[in-house]
């Protein structure tokens, strides 16, 4: 069956991979939150970014839990800062997000299979190293998402999610604390773990 709009209306704004993983404590609060992005394309180029919360009450985490972004591209990294991550409530308004320090990303490597148990990312700087664990994972849904559907409020967003039932944040070898929670992307109850794959934000017409 043909597409009544074969070309998607308005002005891309990024495109690539958008994993995550939020974990909670006993309390509900966040007590770890990862976000990676690798982007194919954008308007400051391809690269490979992760925002890191590993204490996210706090500004600056101890050595152990870190608040951080590594990053190959520091002009993605302010790119997705102002344009993006801002827009997300649990990032944005995070005591660290104003001051977050930049390490550059030196290994940044995947494992593991999306269509079996188990996918790894992998990201080292200095003396620093997170491994990203998604276990337990589900089939992929296709979605297509409207600005009053995704959490900035603005875009159309397509992307393949691969939801998680088990995850981890490993901060040099010793796995964060916390557990998933679950949340809901366009009325589909999911949870706090997630594969994000060829994900395309789309700036809709009337904002460009």
């Amino acid at each position: 069956m043909p597409l009544n709009e074969p070309i998607t209306p308005g002005t891309v704004d990024w495109t690539g991979e958008n994993p995550g993983i939020l974990l909670k404590d006993d309390n509900n609060n966040f007590s770890a939150m990862a976000l990676f992005f690798r982007v194919a394309w954008s308007p400051v180029g391809q690269g490979q970014v992760l925002l890191l919360y590993g204490t996210p009450d706090q500004v600056d985490g101890p050595p152990e839990a870190p608040n951080v972004i590594l990053s190959d591209n520091p002009d993605l990294t302010a790119f997705l800062k102002i344009n993006f991550i801002s827009k997300l409530a649990a990032f944005a308004n995070a005591p660290a997000f104003a001051s977050l320090p930049e390490i550059g990303a030196q290994v940044v490597r995947s494992s593991g299979d999306p269509m079996s148990h188990r996918y790894t990312e992998t990201i080292a700087g200095e003396n620093l190293t997170v491994e990203l664990v998604w276990e337990g994972l589900e089939p992929p849904r296709a979605l297509e998402l409207s600005p009053h559907e995704v959490a900035s409020g603005e875009q159309n967003m397509f992307s393949l999610l691969v939801p998680a039932h088990s995850a981890q944040i490993i901060v040099n070898g010793h796995a964060l604390p916390g557990k998933l929670g679950t949340r809901v992307q366009a009325g589909y109850e999911t949870t706090t773990a997630f594969l994000y794959f060829s994900e395309t934000w789309i700036i809709p017409p009337e904002d460009t």
